[in-house]
């Protein structure tokens, strides 16, 4: 029987997992750069070694794109937009549900979850049936109070909207989940003493609740931000980016490139330029939110 000498045991263990990393994480990320650096434009008998090398270009052409550039200003808009909501709807919702009186309270919990639960593209599908100007339920409740139907998904005016509708009804329920969790964790003999001292209710929530929040305030804005930024599948099930590009965010621009126009060099120059903009506002949240260590 093959026997494995403990000094390279743990070697030998780990091998499996850095093999994955290596071939599917570490060998995409090179492979993505170089694409970046090259014009890697799909055609018939032409192989990767045979694209030529343009270095800068493919950013340079980024920086004048006015489509990607406003993709990307789309983009901006639901992130703030919708974390912002999103933030401010889940924690009313989670000091509501870490009261002791709350009837029903799993009823309710199972109901808040839901929507997470289900797969993005699912809900982006869904939700275009229930926005739908002719047979939609939003539109009977619309037309319900006397108003003319609303073409929510064919319209300028009202796609980005919707789309924002729609990720802050499938995403709150993480931040609750999260914020509800930190509440918990909070002492109750904090708040007793408090109440003794004449403490408010309002300066309770200041003076005691939300600082002990910070850290899972940090999270659930770190992580929705960077998920929103990257927003894709609503965007692909529900509006297909249109009309126009008023809902084409960046996410959804590198696509059509890549997988559409076959512009796979300036796709992954695109992408690059995405995560870079992604782990700039991640390290801003972290530098302006992240709570002091005592």
């Amino acid at each position: 029987m093959f026997r494995v000498s403990r000094r390279i045991q743990p070697y030998v263990l780990i091998a499996p997992t850095i093999a994955w990393i290596a071939a599917f994480i570490v060998y995409p990320l090179i492979f993505s750069i170089v694409m970046a650096f090259k014009q890697f434009k799909l055609k018939k008998d032409l192989s990767f070694w045979d694209m030529p090398w343009v270095g800068l270009r493919n950013f340079e052409k980024a920086i004048y794109d006015e489509n990607f550039l406003s993709a990307l200003w789309v983009t901006i808009l639901i992130m703030v937009i919708a974390v912002t909501i999103e933030f401010l709807l889940g924690l009313a919702i989670a000091l509501l549900l870490n009261r002791k009186n709350v009837y029903g309270h799993s009823f309710f919990m199972m109901l808040l979850m839901t929507p997470m639960m289900m797969p993005v593209i699912a809900g982006g599908l869904l939700w275009r049936m229930l926005f739908d100007v002719r047979w939609g339920a939003v539109n009977a409740v619309v037309q319900w109070f006397g108003l003319p139907a609303i073409d929510f998904l064919g319209t300028i005016r009202w796609a980005l909207p919707s789309v924002i509708v729609v990720d802050i009804w499938q995403w709150t329920p993480f931040v609750v989940l999260i914020l509800l969790a930190g509440l918990r964790a909070i002492p109750e003999e904090l708040y007793e003493a408090a109440l003794v001292d004449g403490a408010s209710r309002f300066q309770s929530f200041f003076k005691i609740t939300w600082p002990l929040l910070a850290w899972p305030i940090m999270i659930v804005l770190l992580i929705r931000s960077m998920d929103a930024f990257k927003i894709f599948d609503v965007v692909y099930g529900l509006t297909f980016g249109g009309p126009g590009n008023s809902t084409t965010t960046a996410s959804f621009y590198i696509y059509k490139q890549g997988f559409s126009q076959f512009n796979l060099g300036y796709a992954a120059a695109l992408s690059w330029i995405v995560f870079i903009v992604v782990y700039t506002i991640s390290m801003l949240i972290i530098r302006f939110l992240k709570p002091a260590e005592d």
